[in-house]
């Protein structure tokens, strides 16, 4: 842990801002450094509340005056690496959005959620590229890649962005484009804040109002032959339909439907883009060539809704993750799921997803790929609840033996925004990208932080530094 004795410099800090600052032991400080995964906790010297990208600017000149890090309070479902020690800027007064109709863009500042895109958005027939969870933030969730139920169709979040407001290591504000500092610009759409703070965003938006998407559920017992299903049908699915197979242990929760409720289900979900007659037909060979299941919430819906195909809570909990690229769905992998999460597995997980990937997902030669090398067919994400330390250890055993049992069909690969907090070491990140867009964003790290001030995430260290 980074430590440093901040004395009265705090109060000049905090004459400066239009928000405020905290340091630890004050009121204010445990809810300002709290994440939504109750299992990420962290102890900054100082968190600041920026207002603007004013207060940012100054919290990076503050810690470079004490000579601490710099750490963004995760907006989302995780925190790449606890900012203990450092200076933590939050960014969550940081909500407004602006839609542009005619440009079909959305701007949005740093602390904006979903949430605060989609209406706007919608109002002019338009979508952006939200991810599982419409209650994440949208500039972290970019700057890891940002991939959701429309990615097969649209790409990641990253592609689209057009223009970023970023604070840098020396408390300078810039304006990034393809033409305004070319090369940073590339670096940010999946540099995960290794170069750093984005102020405000700018992307494309989509004409979309409604896809056809949804679950449909079979008793666990079913998981070899919906598996073997899945794999024959996805495997030539048009870009317009992003798909997953997952196996699903419900909670027995009051408000969860009966069919439901305290079961355990392989599922297959999907999102198509396209017509939605259209959809219904790319649909129809998993409904006639499995036909019974316990439930099926597939019709047309708006895209404001299609938080309901993954079903992601909303509420602050927490979890343990780990995810894997598989290089295919063959018989040997289809085995080892049913071994870890069939009916027979003793799985603690609420989750385990194996989402695909490919179509515009794997277009995109001119920009950052934080998928890695593009080798992997589908992406495998486990996640289980912790509300003890008994489960906690259960539940990191268990993903301990995913990983083991699916190794083989393993491509090596990450993504960035699935790598939790115990998952994300050099080899990891660096798993993330092609080697060759590796060693290109280690010489952005050199030129835009060679003292790796902004190390509080998956971190990609400038040369000669560690940590």
């Amino acid at each position: 842990m980074e430590t440093v004795g901040i004395g009265s410099t705090i109060e000049s800090l905090r004459a400066g801002l239009r928000g405020t600052a905290y340091a630890a032991g004050e009121e204010g400080y445990d809810e300002a450094t709290r994440a939504w995964n109750l299992n990420a906790r962290q102890e900054p010297a100082v968190v600041v509340m920026a207002e603007g990208a004013v207060d940012v600017m100054a919290a990076v000149r503050f810690a470079r005056d004490i000579g601490v890090g710099v750490g963004v309070m995760a907006t989302g479902h995780g925190v790449g690496e606890p900012c203990d020690g450092g200076v933590l800027v939050n960014t969550s007064r940081m909500r407004g959005v602006r839609v542009d109709p005619v440009a079909r863009t959305a701007r949005v500042e740093a602390g904006a959620l979903w949430t605060d895109v989609i209406p706007e958005a919608q109002a002019h027939g338009l979508a952006g590229l939200v991810g599982s969870s419409s209650h994440v933030g949208v500039v972290g969730y970019t700057m890891g890649g940002g991939f959701g139920w429309l990615g097969r169709r649209y790409g990641l979040n990253a592609a689209s962005v057009v223009e970023a407001d970023v604070v840098t290591a020396d408390g300078e504000l810039l304006r990034v484009s393809a033409d305004e500092h070319p090369e940073l610009f590339w670096g940010l759409g999946g540099g995960g804040g290794n170069f750093g703070i984005v102020t405000s965003l700018e992307f494309r938006l989509y004409p979309l109002t409604t896809v056809y998407g949804g679950n449909v559920f079979y008793p666990i017992e079913r998981a070899r032959e919906i598996l073997e299903l899945y794999s024959r049908w996805s495997a030539d699915l048009p870009d317009e339909m992003t798909t997953a197979v997952t196996f699903l242990n419900v909670p027995p929760l009051p408000d969860i439907p009966e069919p439901l409720r305290g079961g355990s289900f392989v599922v297959v979900r999907g999102c198509y883009s396209g017509a939605p007659e259209d959809g219904e037909e790319v649909f129809r060979p998993v409904r006639e060539g499995i036909g019974d299941p316990v439930m099926d919430t597939f019709g047309v819906m708006p895209v404001a809704a299609m938080d309901a195909i993954s079903m992601d809570p909303v509420d602050p909990i927490g979890a343990v993750q780990h995810s894997e690229m598989l290089r295919d769905l063959s018989p040997g992998a289809i085995e080892a799921l049913v071994e870890v999460a069939g009916p027979d597995s003793g799985s603690p997980l609420i989750m385990l997803e194996v989402r695909q990937l490919g179509g515009a997902l794997a277009r995109v030669p001119d920009r950052l790929s934080p998928m890695g090398g593009g080798k992997a067919r589908y992406i495998m994400n486990g996640v289980g609840a912790t509300f003890t330390p008994e489960m906690a250890a259960g539940v990191r055993a268990h993903l301990a033996r995913v990983n083991e049992a699916t190794r083989e069909h393993q491509t090596g690969e990450t993504y960035v925004n699935f790598m939790e907090l115990d998952a994300a070491g050099e080899d990891r990140v660096r798993a993330a990208y092609p080697p060759e867009d590796f060693e290109r964003l280690v010489a952005l790290k050199d030129r835009h932080d060679p003292e790796n001030l902004f190390r509080f995430n998956r971190n990609i260290a400038p040369t000669g530094v560690t940590g």
